[in-house]
């Protein structure tokens, strides 16, 4: 028997090396699909629009999806700037802070609409929220 074939192997050193490969493959899996800040911004509009309108108040409610739908650029701007991005390169962790309130300060409307802090995780091409907290 010639040393360092791979028959000599002891089971549990092939096991641990099987290991490695493996989750060297799921860390390159996860950098490789690790979403950009501008599929965040998408993602935080989406939810603004499916989410964020049940919370206006309901004389504003019907308007509020074609609102947005319109005013994507400016939301995706207040989304960049009230969000802090930590990006640990196989996945980010946005940390947001949303309030209507500081957009539209002069509008008796959006005194009574909440603020949200959320925590949201992207990973695997995909975005979770994994905290939210309403404001009143």
């Amino acid at each position: 028997m010639s040393r360092g074939s791979w028959c000599d192997m002891k089971p549990f050193q092939m096991f641990l090396g099987g290991l490695g490969v493996g989750l060297a493959g799921l860390g390159a899996l996860m950098a490789a699909t690790n979403p950009p800040e501008a599929a965040f911004e998408e993602f935080a509009v989406g939810k603004l629009k499916t989410d964020g309108c049940k919370e206006v108040p309901s004389m504003l409610r019907q308007q509020c999806p074609e609102f947005v739908e319109d005013n994507q650029a400016e939301l995706k701007k207040l989304i960049t700037q009230s969000s802090d991005r930590q990006n640990y390169f196989l996945f980010s962790i946005y940390s947001t802070n949303l309030s209507a309130r500081s957009l539209f300060p002069g509008v008796p409307f959006f005194i009574k609409v909440p603020s949200f802090r959320l925590e949201t995780v992207g990973m695997f091409g995909k975005f979770y929220i994994y905290d939210a907290n309403k404001q009143e």
